[in-house]
């Protein structure tokens, strides 16, 4: 039996927005807060929690792309967890959290849809040879996106690639990133 071992690295990256994407990271903290104004109990399970509300979400924010309901839900959950029951007033901080089943890497700009038939474009300005080695291995499906967190200024992406240790210690892309 080949065992596999999971890497992952993660990266921050400066960036650029363009204005879809501005208007998401506008948004966003309000999707978080509306998940938390609809729990009156600490939810016992995110599945519960996102499911309870998903119909009325899609609702309140109806032209939005569903995977942002998924992703604010998971962030307001986690807020309520953390919290503990004391009420959360506000959330001051420009954020959003992408899907990995929406995002795509094209020539280092991250493409998703944000509303019905729009798309943000985070032009992402490498800062040394190795992220420019990680943006170029990623465009060639050699490392997989994660969850995005994404600021006005900067957003960490973090990298997956499966290994099987055995076969993949010569491996010419792992050693030029190293170097």
């Amino acid at each position: 039996m080949v065992k596999l071992y999971k890497l992952v690295l993660s990266e921050i990256f400066n960036c650029r927005l363009n204005d879809e994407a501005y208007g998401l990271l506008n948004k966003y903290p309000n999707m978080v807060k509306w998940w938390i104004d609809q729990a009156k109990d600490m939810p016992a399970s995110f599945s519960g929690f996102r499911n309870h509300f998903y119909g009325a979400w899609k609702y309140a924010w109806s032209n939005y792309n569903s995977q942002h309901a998924q992703t604010s839900s998971l962030a307001a959950y986690n807020m309520l967890k953390l919290s503990k029951g004391q009420s959360i007033e506000e959330l001051k901080y420009s954020f959003a959290i992408i899907s990995p089943r929406i995002v795509k890497l094209e020539d280092e700009k991250l493409v998703f849809p944000t509303k019905l038939s729009k798309k943000a474009h985070i032009q992402l300005l490498p800062k040394n040879q190795t992220q420019k080695t990680l943006l170029e291995q990623t465009q060639n499906k050699y490392w997989q996106i994660n969850q995005i967190l994404l600021t006005p200024n900067w957003c960490t992406i973090p990298l997956t690639r499966y290994l099987n240790l055995t076969q993949e210690k010569e491996d010419d892309l792992i050693q030029k990133l190293c170097k």
